[in-house]
């Protein structure tokens, strides 16, 4: 008997669907498909929240800006809030999702490239990003204490894994190797000899070349990420400021202090007293 196409209706599409600035990064839903039979996903309206979806195994077909689009093994595609996506798929098809907002979805998204949603990002198959998606759901699924932060942070792993591999494919870059390490301990010690090591470079010629393709220097680059997570600590948890800064890599926490307003004007307190009034 020939396999009939089956259509999910737009109400369980919508599961769990809104928007929020409760926090930086909020996972709405997270789970996976796995597909033995044809079917169609057609949602008219779109969600209210950013739709992200991982191809470990198959194809989906998708229909964007009027034209046809096929994602393979290793892709990702990201739907904007109140976009009408269309997509189909067949059997031996398996795929990660996750719906997501928050104050800061969206421009983390765009620090990552992903600006011009919706977007297919066609990348080789990566085991870490499978990794990090199953714990995603596996942590959503369980909310235990702190998920929401560690979905987060999860979150912005795969998304950086993403991006990443992307940058990898479309051009060659001599920092990568120190970027990932970077993206990776940032939070811990890094000096200038290893990083410059890591691409085989001299430290003032690493420091350059860095300077040329991130616009900043390593340290630069570093104190952002730190403050960027430091940020992110600020709003969504009840960490002391003491805490906070030993986490991200300060175990000074008034050198932290000073370096925060420095970079953003005002002090960790303040910063949090602002976010907590608003």
């Amino acid at each position: 008997m020939a396999q009939k196409s089956r259509r999910l209706n737009e109400e369980w599409l919508n599961f769990k669907s809104k928007s929020s600035m409760d926090y930086p990064l909020i996972i709405n839903t997270a789970g996976y498909c796995d597909v033995r039979y044809l079917f169609e996903t057609f949602n008219p309206a779109g969600r209210d929240d950013y739709y992200l979806i991982y191809i470990v195994e198959g194809e989906l077909t998708l229909d964007i800006d009027c034209k046809k689009h096929t994602a393979k093994r290793g892709s990702a595609i990201i739907f904007p809030p109140k976009c009408s996506y269309k997509y189909s798929g067949k059997e031996h098809l398996f795929y990660f999702f996750a719906h997501f907002t928050g104050s800061y979805a969206a421009d983390f998204l765009k620090e990552c490239g992903f600006d011009k949603l919706p977007c297919i990002i066609e990348n080789d198959f990566n085991t870490d990003t499978q990794k990090r998606f199953d714990l995603l759901v596996n942590t959503f699924l369980h909310n235990e204490k702190l998920s929401i932060q560690r979905c987060a942070c999860l979150l912005q792993e795969i998304l950086l894994d993403i991006c990443l591999d992307a940058s990898d494919k479309t051009k060659s870059s001599p920092i990568n190797a120190s970027l990932e390490y970077i993206h990776s301990f940032f939070t811990e010690t890094i000096n200038i000899p290893y990083l410059a090591g890591l691409e085989n470079l001299s430290n003032s010629r690493y420091v350059t070349v860095f300077k040329k393709h991130m616009g900043k220097s390593p340290s630069e680059y570093i104190i952002e990420l730190r403050l960027q997570l430091a940020k992110n600590m600020l709003d969504s948890t009840n960490m002391s400021i003491k805490q906070i800064s030993k986490y991200v890599g300060y175990n000074d926490q008034y050198f932290f202090s000073r370096i925060f307003k420095k970079h953003l004007g005002i002090s960790p307190q303040k910063y949090r007293s602002i976010k907590l009034s608003q």
